[in-house]
């Protein structure tokens, strides 16, 4: 049970001689022998930000201090080549053991076949496993300063009761600084602008971080979103190392406004429908053990607001779905020294470090003292899997069609500890014909509710909180929704999935995190070259590898048949003539590289369509591609689109500010890329760029705007496109209130509809909580290859762009009419009906180059990887299609 308030405040104020120079709370006798932070940085805990090197340094200097105590672990390497590190922390007996806690852990975690009897054993000798993790927000500074200081607490507090409970009951993960790329952009920027002493004014310097600001790692990830999607290798470590230890309870500690108190648990609604009812009762029961502590001290807090728990991706709601107790906590941050609030007090970066000590104390104390129910419920959900009454009981997506994104899925899903086979051959599952083999996810697993919430099209919303935020929205009030509402990993992967009512009972291969897909190399000695299908982004790395090597090749805007074989638009061939007697190695090896398909061919001749001679083909060449990067741009956007270009296709991306636009040498790129605006927008930004933008699209470049970009893009003043946004149909305006680059709103209820509007010219939208939608393509445009059967894409915000008429610009895909558009989340219904047949990507021809613009980023968080491609035509496919005089 938890402790008394009594028995706590004997422990939090036992003050005893000599000072040890810890402030309150918890003022109690420390080891000489265990060093202080002042005595190894020169500095206390809550008197300065410390850097993310002397933090790591710092935990192994504890280390040594007490070598029997702790242990040390090396997780990953951020891209900045920054390590990243945990430190275990238990019991001298319990640490000499740890390979029979780690086997222990495993065995709860995974308890396929282990009797009643083993289960109770484990329950009654195990400690439970507390993980505390700090800073994944680079600015969110004083939580790592608490991350140091209660390991330094629990290390060197002598004769303490809650400190001996903790040892007899818990193992102590301690990961201080999950972001230290971001923590050090912030250190750099705040030291480079104190003065004599720190300033207290919100607009001070100080407190005013430079584009992109500490928040994200090296690529510009908010790193809290990336826990399912696995991009960037602090999340990836963090993952793997979860499924070592396997904790039962879990906090990512957080900083949010200076003007703020304190969140701890409770959350807020909405909650995951796959979080179980004793994980709710457990984060109270720890948040009541934190108010016990908060009200002695007289720290403010406030709970069940503002942070849910339904997204899955935030470093809570991924353990959770693992089986732990997981909670965000969140303290109001000085972003700096100090911060005035509008009442005039004073917070302090001491104070966060204070307010996230006491609860990081407070929730290890709980856990220690409720260990055996903890443990218990914990086996209970693993043991329990995704099992739900009358519910689905698998997913099955097919292994052929689309099958870069198809075995990245796969792969991605047993990398986060979800058992995938792989069925091979001709298979008949679930109502569902898969000709070339398929993979099977069984919902009746360990991690069966991670991969129900990961793989099924949408997880619903409580109908009661979906009533709350349409009244909210009648009111004029702004809808209580943290996140998105939609992230089915097939849908997002462009991979069809069926959902089985019973699962399949043949048993397949288990699929291994690592690797790549096999690729399948046909005819290779054929004597006049190779065709490379354009019908997956894994087929456009083999490409942009090739590319890179210098090899000549064509691609073409219009199908060709050889035999039975249709090669589709965006198809490339490549001549044995025009290249090297290194061609074949290179094919195999990149081919290999990527799990791609190559076809021999013995001819230039085709059966149907054109010939690699023909006008229809086009040289391929590496692409110069250049990216918007500063300030006026978003910065996660700008990152993910970075991230997908360089890490997972290997092309090289310029970065330039855009105030630097108007006088840098354009001819040098074949591609500029304009990702979603941040403040101050590109208005701002690129006014005196624009003529030098439109003669470098004339003079046959390729200018790609992304999302909010479109915006600029679409504005008359800039001459790019032909578009327009709408407002809500719901509210028009007659003309005197019409502004430009705005139109009144319509919905269209047919094809027919659609084309009318499209032959002839002719209050914004409420914000779109994050949805996931289908879009079908026009196949006559080049920017729509490998797409003939449409895709999926995220909608966000609140930009619904009217058609546009075919003699001034070519909308390449379009959403869905109104019966296929929402594939997953939540979408407000009016705006649903407006997005039905609207622009998704337009392209237009201006001079020698192309214009092309997405509605809605296929870059968000990179993990729309069913998008992938996409991006690749305008960046592959789009210099092919220009006609830069080279």
């Amino acid at each position: 049970m938890i402790r008394s308030l009594a028995a706590f405040s004997a422990a939090l104020f036992f003050t005893t001689a000599p000072a040890m120079g810890q402030s309150a709370p918890f003022n109690v006798r420390y080891d000489d022998n265990i060093p202080t932070l002042e005595e190894f940085a020169g500095h206390d805990f809550r008197d300065e930000v410390t850097r993310p090197e002397t933090a790591i340094a710092y935990i192994r200097a504890l280390e040594e201090a007490a070598p029997d105590r702790v242990d040390v672990f090396s997780y990953a390497t951020t891209w900045e080549g920054r390590e990243l590190v945990y430190a275990v922390i238990g019991s001298p007996e319990r640490m000499a053991d740890l390979d029979r806690v780690r086997a222990g852990m495993n065995a709860l975690a995974n308890p396929d076949g282990m009797s009643a009897a083993e289960r109770d054993r484990l329950i009654e000798e195990m400690p439970i496993v507390v993980w505390l993790s700090y800073g994944v927000h680079g600015d969110e500074i004083s939580p790592t300063g608490a991350g140091l200081r209660t390991a330094y607490h629990l290390l060197a507090a002598e004769d303490d009761e809650t400190v001996e409970t903790i040892f007899d009951n818990a193992l102590i993960i301690i990961d201080p600084t999950q972001n230290p790329d971001g923590r050090s952009r912030f250190v750099n920027s705040f030291e480079s602008a104190r003065g004599l002493e720190p300033s207290a004014d919100r607009y001070a310097v100080e407190h005013d971080q430079p584009w992109p600001r500490g928040r994200y790692n090296h690529y510009l990830f908010d790193l809290n979103r990336d826990w399912f999607s696995l991009t960037q290798p602090e999340t990836r470590g963090r993952v793997r190392e979860m499924q070592v230890w396997w904790p039962q309870v879990v906090v990512d500690s957080h900083e949010m406004s200076g003007d703020s108190t304190y969140f701890f648990a409770p959350s807020a609604e909405p909650f995951n429908p796959n979080i179980e009812a004793h994980q709710r009762r457990t984060q109270e029961l720890i948040g009541r053990n934190h108010v016990g502590y908060f009200d002695e001290l007289g720290y403010h807090y406030f709970t069940r607001e503002v942070y849910d728990a339904f997204y899955p991706g935030y470093g809570d709601m991924w353990p959770t779905l693992h089986g732990a107790v997981s909670m965000t906590y969140e303290q109001g941050s000085a972003r700096g020294l100090s911060w005035r609030r509008p009442d005039g007090s004073i917070l302090t970066y001491g104070d966060g470090v204070d307010r996230n000590f006491v609860t990081s104390l407070s929730t290890v104390e709980a856990a220690a003292r409720n260990r055996v129910q903890l443990l218990g419920e914990y086996a209970d959900f693993r043991a329990s899997g995704g099992r739900q009454p009358n519910g689905n009981e698998a997913a099955v997506f097919d292994a052929s069609v689309n099958s870069w994104n198809a075995d990245r899925l796969a792969r991605q899903l047993a990398y986060q500890g979800i058992t995938v086979e792989r069925l091979e051959g001709r298979q008949s599952l679930c109502g569902a014909t898969f000709d070339d083999g398929a993979y099977v996810v069984r919902y009746d697993q360990p991690a069966g509710r991670l991969a129900r919430t990961l793989l099924e099209p949408t997880t619903d919303l409580p109908s009661d909180f979906v009533d709350e935020q349409e009244r909210r929205r009648e009111a004029g009030l702004n809808a209580q929704l943290y996140d998105v509402t939609a992230w089915a990993l097939p849908l997002m992967s462009n991979v069809e999935a069926t959902q089985c009512r019973r699962a399949p009972g043949s048993a397949g291969v288990i699929v291994s995190a690592d690797g790549l897909p096999d690729a399948q190399l046909v005819d290779m000695d054929a004597a006049w070259g190779f065709a490379i299908p354009w019908d997956d982004a894994g087929q456009a790395h083999l490409v942009a590898a090739l590319a890179r090597e210098g090899v000549q090749m064509r691609t073409t805007t219009v199908p060709f048949r050889i035999g039975n074989t249709t090669y589709p638009s965006g198809s490339v061939v490549v001549p044995r003539s025009d290249n090297g007697a290194e061609l074949e190695f290179l094919i195999t090896r990149h081919a290999r590289e990527s799990g791609a398909e190559v076809h021999g061919m013995e001819s230039s001749w085709v059966d149907e369509g054109p010939n690699p001679g023909s006008g229809n083909f086009s040289p391929v060449f590496a692409p110069r591609i250049a990216l918007l990067w500063g300030q006026g741009v978003g910065a996660t956007e700008t990152g993910a689109t970075r991230y997908i270009l360089e890490r997972r296709y290997n092309l090289p991306v310029t970065i330039i500010r855009p105030a630097s636009i108007g006088r840098a040498d354009l001819d040098r790129f074949d591609v500029i890329i304009m990702p979603d605006q941040g403040f101050p927008g590109y208005n701002s930004m690129l006014g005196s760029a624009r003529s030098a933008l439109q003669g470098y699209v004339r003079d046959g470049g390729v200018l790609v705007g992304l999302g909010t970009a479109t915006r600029w893009l679409a504005d008359a003043d800039n001459g790019f496109l032909p578009l327009q946004r709408e407002r809500a149909a719901q509210s028009p305006r007659d003309a005197e209130g019409q502004s430009a680059g705005v139109t009144d709103g319509s919905v269209l209820t047919s094809e027919a509809e659609r084309m009318i509007a499209e032959a002839v010219h002719g209050a914004m939208p409420d914000s779109s909580p994050g949805a996931l939608v289908s879009v079908t393509a026009n196949t006559d445009s080049w920017m729509s290859a490998g797409y003939e059967n449409g895709a999926y894409a995220l909608v966000t915000g609140s930009d619904i762009y009217a058609p546009v008429a075919l003699d001034d610009a070519t909308t390449a895909l379009r959403f869905a009419g109104p019966e296929e558009l929402l594939q997953g989340g939540y979408l407000w219904a009016e705006y649903a009906e407006q997005l039905a047949h609207k622009p998704f990507v337009v392209t237009r021809r201006m001079g020698r180059g192309h214009v092309v613009a997405f509605t809605q980023s296929p870059t968000t968080r990179a993990y729309l990887e069913g998008l992938d491609l996409l991006l690749l035509n305008a960046v592959i496919l789009g210099p092919a299609n220009s006609s830069r005089l080279r």
